[in-house]
C-alpha cells in the first residue's frame, strides 16, 4: 500500500514540476484539483506517524508555492487552479477531520499524549 501511494505522489510530484505541465494542467481545474488530492492522500499514507494537521499544513504551502510559481515567470495569479488545488487538499483531509470529530462526538476523548509507551517514561 505505501509503495502504491509513494507511486501516486511521486508521479503527482513529476506533473507539478515538469515542464510538460503548463501544456498538462494548463486550464483544467479538474487536473489540479486531483493532482493534490493525490500528493495529499498519497502523504497522509506515507506518513502515518506525521500529525495530521502536519500534513495539511504542509499541503497548503506547497498549494501557494506552487501558485504564486508563475509570478516569477512574469504570469497572472489563477484564482480559479488555486482554489482546485485548495479543493484537492481538503477532499484529502476533509474525512480524516470528520472521522476524528465523530470519534469526539461519541465519546473517545484521547489523552494528551500520542502513544501508550509515552505514558512509561
Amino acid at each position: 500500500m505505501r509503495f502504491a501511494s509513494a507511486l501516486v505522489v511521486l508521479t503527482c510530484a513529476v506533473v507539478l514540476v515538469s515542464p510538460l505541465s503548463g501544456a498538462v494542467l494548463a486550464d483544467n481545474i479538474l487536473a489540479h484539483a486531483l493532482t493534490f488530492y493525490g500528493v495529499t492522500a498519497g502523504a497522509y499514507v506515507l506518513l502515518p506517524f506525521a500529525r495530521r494537521g502536519d500534513i495539511a499544513m504542509v499541503a497548503m504551502w506547497v498549494v501557494l508555492g506552487v501558485g504564486v510559481a508563475p509570478c516569477f515567470l512574469g504570469h497572472e495569479l489563477s484564482a480559479a487552479q488555486m482554489f482546485a488545488d485548495l479543493g484537492g487538499v481538503v477532499m484529502a483531509a476533509g474525512p480524516i477531520y470528520i472521522a476524528r470529530f465523530r470519534q469526539i462526538a461519541q465519546g473517545d476523548i484521547r489523552l494528551y499524549r500520542r502513544r501508550v509507551s509515552e505514558a512509561e517514561t
